[in-house]
């Protein structure tokens, strides 16, 4: 015989099976605009930065996720931004701080991704691996990595990729030393390049570093808060000015920004207290430069010969 529950039954099991089911996927809100505004992630929260008479503030960006995540970059293709999760998931986060997650193939089970930033083509997510140093290229169609190559010794905070519709180059600030290191992303297996006549923030951290239109870079310091502007990254005698403070320290952060608009902090002049503390002449950051430039232009050489024999 057939059981027919009563009305306050239904009501009752109705409560329990809502009580126990799965919460509903939150949907992926709508992409980012391009423009100069920065952004930042500290911990699990996203953040645009703003500055005023030298001075950066914050704004939430939606809730915070449910984890903490990393080397992220905006995608100049589709307009979001792209990140790595400390649980090895490719996080999609849209203008909203809703984020759509997918895990990693290919991937090492230790690995901890704290730098990065996506390709102009928008194809692919470049993240460098603290545990080893290597550096990952994350296909975003796929969500599977594949390495590229390592840092040696260098040790980034935050990768931004500029390039000039030729030349494509991703730059980052060695932790320790403060020099800038470069190299080119789409190649297999990359070639790193130093300049060592730029510190920035020697012994700390630089966990968000930005590009915008001009080719030049905006780098934070973690341990100072402190914000500096670099032009000619890759020269002999780049032009770095503090342009900004937060005022606090703040570690466990990443950067991003859409490289396609022009920066939302001042463009460094001709006056370099930075690069004067250094001692460096002219002449030697010159000759330093055109030695790293000749090392970098061998490496495309090479790479161009390995398309070619492949």
């Amino acid at each position: 015989m057939k059981r027919i529950l009563s009305p306050r039954a239904l009501v009752a099991l109705a409560v329990f099976a809502a009580a126990f089911a799965p919460a509903p996927a939150q949907a992926l809100g709508s992409a980012f605009s391009c423009t100069a505004v920065t952004y930042q992630v500290v911990g699990a929260q996203l953040k645009i930065g703003a500055v005023d008479n030298g001075e950066l503030t914050y704004t939430n960006v939606g809730s915070a996720h449910t984890v903490s995540y990393n080397a992220g970059g905006y995608n100049p293709v589709d307009n979001f931004i792209y990140a790595v999760s400390s649980l090895r998931e490719v996080l999609k986060i849209a203008s909203d701080g809703t984020v759509e997650a997918t895990g990693i193939a290919g991937i090492p089970s230790d690995a901890v991704f704290v730098a990065g930033d996506v390709t102009p083509d928008g194809l692919s997510l470049i993240a460098f691996n603290a545990t080893d140093n290597s550096v990952w290229s994350i296909d975003l169609l796929t969500v599977a990595g594949t390495q590229i190559g390592s840092l040696g010794s260098a040790d980034v905070g935050d990768f931004a990729i500029v390039t000039d519709g030729v030349l494509t180059t991703a730059y980052g600030i060695d932790t320790d030393t403060g020099n800038i290191v470069y190299f080119d992303p789409t190649a297999n297996p990359i070639v790193v390049v130093t300049n060592p006549w730029v510190e920035i923030g020697a012994g700390s951290a630089k966990g968000a570093v930005w590009a915008d239109s001009s080719g030049n870079l905006t780098v934070f310091v973690n341990g100072t808060g402190d914000v500096y502007s670099v032009k000619d990254a890759s020269w002999g005698s780049p032009i770095i000015k503090k342009v900004a403070s937060l005022g606090s320290v703040t570690f466990g952060n990443d950067g991003m920004k859409c490289a396609l608009a022009a920066s939302a902090f001042p463009e460094p002049d001709e006056s370099n207290e930075e690069l004067a503390a250094t001692g460096a002449s002219t002449l030697e950051m010159s000759l330093m430069a055109l030695a790293g430039l000749a090392l970098f232009a061998v490496g495309n050489a090479l790479r161009r010969s390995r398309r070619r024999v492949s």
